[in-house]
């Protein structure tokens, strides 16, 4: 498959190496170059062009290759500098392919031009300047909006994607910004993390109305279907699910003991559902409200936080933890649903009521 080798690899300088690599590129290019020779002649032979997802199971690529390869063959003469430069090995096929986009854009001779002594990165760039936007663009942009949602295979997480407007997408982002900017200082948290964690506070504060009231406490009623087989078996890690929603496991669990009114449903194996006591919020209202009167912000060292205050169980429910007060304190939303729920973290309970600090995962009192 290879030539081979004088030497080993090895014993090769690295500079050699290096060399090497780029010449395997500039072949990648010049076989690149004679598929787009190809596809031309492909095209003369037919009335159109085969589409994107045609060629893309054709030759086993992905879409986002296929497109390239059928743009840079519309947007490349034959004749053209620019081919020349791809069949010799001078340009990559990236770069022919950025420049083919640029070309497409409108540009002239010489932002082509200029273009070639910039990096790939600052072609798609000048593309995106170069593009006019017209009527017709913004109106296609409006009607291909969507935001698609699914589970994973296994149903521990959720996605998300997305596509807005130009308008639409400044306005969303502004949002979890600022957002974003009202949790707790956190240096372990990326941006990515703290957007995706106001897309959930947002959708809390729509859910639960403009006028939350932290006394009458959080969220939906849940109700939780229990195989009780399989929970057993498992120590609750399997066997636990939403109604008509994703599995769940024992932190999940946690947390809607904490946040919710929660229903459990089980199934002792009879086949007979069987609802284990009444539905109601976990803490009692008129409790939360003590607790929440006596902390009046999130009790954790050093940040006071007052955004939707919840009551937390220092030592949780499935635990053997209580409603009494000394169990009981205040977190913000961050740090009960982000460091405590989301990144299994706990309450140290010998730490200052008003001073509340926080245990890694896996160091959990005893």
């Amino acid at each position: 498959m290879f030539d081979v080798l004088a030497e080993p690899l090895t014993v090769l300088p690295t500079v050699d190496l290096i060399d090497q690599v780029r010449e395997e590129e500039r072949q990648i290019s010049r076989h690149r170059a004679r598929q787009v020779e190809l596809l031309r002649e492909l095209s003369r032979r037919s009335e159109s062009d085969p589409s994107i997802s045609q060629l893309a199971g054709e030759l086993d690529v992905a879409p986002a290759t296929a497109r390239e390869l059928l743009e840079t063959s519309r947007r490349t003469p034959e004749l053209s500098d620019r081919f020349a430069k791809l069949e010799s090995g001078e340009h990559t096929f990236d770069r022919a392919a950025a420049l083919a986009r640029l070309f497409a854009a409108g540009a002239g001779v010489e932002t082509l031009t200029e273009a070639e002594d910039r990096d790939i990165t600052s072609i798609h760039k000048l593309t995106s300047l170069t593009k006019r936007i017209r009527r017709r663009d913004e109106r296609r942009a409006h009607a291909e909006r969507h935001l698609r949602s699914w589970p994973s295979i296994d149903e521990a997480a959720g996605f998300l994607q997305a596509q807005l407007t130009a308008t639409d997408w400044a306005v969303v982002n502004r949002a979890l910004d600022e957002r974003a900017d009202r949790f707790a200082a956190d240096p372990r948290a990326t941006r990515e993390q703290l957007r995706a964690d106001a897309l959930v506070a947002i959708s809390r504060d729509w859910l639960e109305g403009p006028h939350f009231s932290p006394g009458r406490g959080p969220g939906p009623i849940i109700t939780v279907m229990v195989d009780a087989d399989a929970a057993a078996a498992t120590s609750c890690e399997a066997g636990m699910a939403l109604t008509a929603g994703p599995r769940i496991g024992v932190d999940t669990l946690d947390r809607l003991m904490c946040e919710g009114s929660v229903e459990l449903v089980v199934d002792p194996g009879n086949g007979q559902p069987l609802a284990v006591g009444p539905t109601h919020r976990v803490v009692p209202p008129k409790v939360r409200r003590v607790v929440l009167n006596r902390d009046g912000a999130c009790t954790i060292d050093g940040c006071g936080g007052t955004y939707r205050l919840e009551v937390h169980h220092i030592v949780p429910r499935s635990r053997g933890g209580t409603h009494d007060l000394e169990n009981l304190t205040t977190l913000c939303w961050w740090h009960h649903h982000v460091a405590v729920h989301g990144r299994g973290a706990s309450i140290d309970p010998d730490s200052p009521p008003f001073r509340r600090r926080i245990l890694p995962a896996g160091h959990d009192p005893p």
